[in-house]
């Protein structure tokens, strides 16, 4: 979940300008936004993300609002700025206009808050499909009386693995490394951390040097990576980012000591810097996790099931609680997916209906999101 202020505030703009943006971004009090939100609260298309200042929020938002627009909606995007009190607070004020067969799209910051944001939203008739934290004993068939209707994530652990694996074959299966971990709490981040744990099984030549918490923050990665070369100098050969954000901040502390592209770094989000780091050669790799179809098969659900043309109760397991699909993005396949930033494909609630699953990595298999 990368960061990039300046190309995501202009990407949001378009959004935000068309959706009801509510008091995460704005600081309108619950009350305010309650009033704003009331006329005509039933068929609401919501949207909860975490920050503004987001490219792969940006992204996600335009999935949602591709499905919003194609049945004559529109999206209400709420930011809880990575506060699930906030998302609460919010949520609460659009629920108390009345908003029985919504739609919700979120993510409930972290994994303390999806129950309460689930049952918060059924005990209102409000369908939600969640995305990235989801607690190991929590699933939409056991919680939130059917109204939450799917979760939809990327596979961590496997995107922690090909980033590994592609420092172990660049190095020739023999260096040492270190890691950038996200928010530990968060599924994302223990499970690509495991995915390491497993490469470096696979690659015994490739020894782990350090391991840091960087919360997912492009400045705190710069900071580590700084301290990193004061400490370990020309023994260090790689470094592992959970993400793309992180990816960058080690690749700028690389560059002050002239070592970008000497000192191997890995990311994952597949952000647009990210990919241009990985043209460039800054990055070896980074994993393309598809926003723009995440948030357009999470809004698709969710509306389906608001609208009738599914009934949760009625799907598999494997249609409630999923994987997206991913890749592996280097050099050798970077420009296709620069391409794809560029002209991305603009999703339809008819096109998706046809199958809503076609995306599908498969389900989430048992214990990945048990923290280790």
């Amino acid at each position: 979940m990368a960061l990039n202020a300046k190309t995501a505030a202009k990407a949001l703009a378009s959004f935000l300008s068309a959706s009801v943006l509510l008091s995460g971004v704005l600081g309108a009090s619950p009350a305010a936004v309650a009033a704003t939100t009331a006329t005509n609260a039933n068929g609401k298309m919501i949207a909860g993300i975490d920050e503004t200042a987001s490219e792969y929020w940006a992204e996600y938002l335009r999935g949602v609002d591709d499905i919003a627009q194609s049945v004559g909606n529109k999206s209400t995007v709420i930011a809880d700025n990575f506060q699930g009190d906030q998302l609460l607070a919010q949520l609460g004020a659009i629920y108390a206009g009345g908003c029985s067969g919504c739609a919700l799209v979120t993510n409930a910051t972290s994994n303390a808050y999806v129950k309460a944001v689930v049952d918060r939203s059924a005990r209102s008739g409000v369908f939600v499909v969640t995305v990235w934290n989801r607690p190991e004993n929590l699933h939409p068939w056991d919680t939130g009386n059917n109204k939450w209707v799917a979760h939809t994530s990327f596979d961590g652990v496997e995107s922690g693995y090909l980033q590994a694996k592609a420092l172990c074959t660049a190095l020739h299966g023999k260096g040492q490394i270190a890691a950038i971990e996200g928010v530990p709490s968060t599924p994302p981040a223990f499970q690509r951390m495991e995915g390491l744990k497993k490469a470096l099984a696979e690659c015994p030549g490739m020894k782990l040097l350090d391991t840091q918490v960087g919360d997912w923050q492009e400045t705190k990665a710069q900071s580590i990576t700084r301290t990193w070369l004061a400490r370990y100098g020309n023994s260090l050969n790689g470094i592992f980012a959970s993400n793309d954000a992180m990816a960058r901040g080690a690749v700028a502390a690389l560059r002050e000591k002239q070592l970008n592209g000497k000192v191997l770094v890995t990311g994952s989000d597949g952000s647009k810097v990210g990919l241009d780091m990985v043209k460039s050669g800054d990055m070896l790799a980074t994993i393309w996790n598809d926003g723009v179809l995440q948030g357009a098969v999470s809004m698709a659900l969710a509306h389906a099931a608001a609208v009738g043309d599914i009934q949760p109760d009625k799907l598999s397991k494997a249609q409630r609680d999923f994987y997206l699909k991913q890749e592996i993005v280097t050099k050798d396949n970077v420009d296709h997916f620069l391409a794809l930033k560029t002209n991305a494909p603009k999703y339809t609630y008819t096109d998706m209906k046809k199958d809503f699953w076609s995306y599908s990595e498969g389900e989430i298999p048992v214990g990945v999101n048990a923290a280790k």
